[in-house]
């Protein structure tokens, strides 16, 4: 599976129009879609099945939010929440919108056609333009869907905020990083919002140098089993002078916490031309020098294990790794 950009989507995006004028009828078009040759993403705009499975879920979402915009050609919407996350590039652990979410004056809030519409202020300030597509701006993005989703995803698309700006852990802009958590720290000081206690704590825990969402779960189990907050993207030297990068650097525990997704290993991009097998080998070796030099171990983590607080407990237990059990979890307190 793979992410489109809003141009990829576009030229993937079949009009029932241009349908029409190829010689299709409401038939023909129930048919396609019964028989999975036609995908339809909202009504009026198909993508043809095959594509469709190849898009990974934030990638649907965008097309659904690229076909919803033009189908509302002329009314020019704000795409907000997790609609707005996804033109921004955002992750979102195990959030799949069923809807596509606008943000609109009070009076007109109201469910039309799969999109939810939010009432709400929208200064000028907090509207953003995205390959030709209006959304809320990338802190109000932030701040909007971190008091709306559970804490896990809240965390992985705040982290994937910040490293949109800062970039590679190891060449990281601080400055521009600190700009962003500044002004997501300023909204979440606002009150009234449902939900924004979750995004102030959420805010709190924030770090941009995670690099996939899974680094951004675990680091946000570690804190509900009371570990002191970790180090993230640790170099260690490698036998020809460079860096070994570590995800999670847990020093109470002296151990290394490498967040590791199938992809890794199965996913032909990722992979480069590497085998599976060569994939794995460097990784032993790698690991193994990690071991020899620094003495700590190396803990090695899969979605699975982060999948609820018992499941990262039990996991983390097993390799000798104990924290000290929060007794202040953060709540989900998700807002309309």
């Amino acid at each position: 599976m793979r992410h489109a950009t809003v141009d990829e989507i576009t030229n993937l995006l079949i009009s029932s129009r241009r349908l029409r004028d190829e010689g299709w009828n409401s038939r023909g078009l129930r048919v396609a879609v019964e028989s999975r040759r036609l995908h339809r993403v909202r009504r009026g705009w198909f993508i043809e099945q095959s594509h469709w499975r190849e898009l990974l879920p934030e990638s649907r979402h965008r097309a659904e939010v690229v076909a919803a915009a033009f189908s509302a050609a002329g009314s020019d919407p704000v795409f907000s929440h997790v609609s707005a996350a996804v033109l921004w590039g955002l992750p979102l652990y195990r959030v799949r919108p069923t809807r596509v979410h606008v943000m609109t004056s009070p009076h007109k809030r109201h469910s039309v056609d799969g999109m939810l519409r939010h009432e709400g202020p929208l200064p000028q300030s907090d509207i953003s333009d995205i390959d030709g597509i209006r959304c809320t701006s990338l802190a109000r993005t932030v701040l909007d869907v971190a008091r709306t989703v559970s804490p896990e995803a809240a965390l992985a698309l705040t982290d994937g905020a910040l490293a949109s700006v800062g970039g590679a852990a190891w060449d990281y802009d601080d400055e521009a990083a600190e700009s962003l958590f500044g002004e997501l720290v300023a909204r979440a000081r606002r009150p009234g919002a449902r939900g924004i206690l979750q995004a102030r704590r959420i805010v709190d825990l924030a770090n941009g140098r995670a690099q996939l969402p899974l680094e951004s779960v675990t680091r946000y189990r570690l804190h509900q089993l009371g570990f002191a907050r970790p180090r993230l993207q640790v170099p260690v030297q490698r036998p020809d002078g460079g860096s070994f990068w570590m995800d999670i650097a847990v020093d109470q525990s002296h151990a290394f916490i490498e967040c590791d997704g199938r992809a890794k290993y199965l996913n032909d991009e990722l992979r480069g031309e590497r085998a599976a097998d060569q994939v794995v080998l460097q990784e032993k070796m790698r690991e193994d020098w990690v071991r020899g030099v620094t003495g700590w171990r190396v803990v090695r983590v899969m979605s699975e294990h982060m999948a609820s607080l018992d499941a990262a407990e039990s996991y983390f237990r097993a390799f000798g790794l104990f924290g000290r059990r929060s007794t202040r979890p953060l709540s989900f307190d998700p807002a309309p």
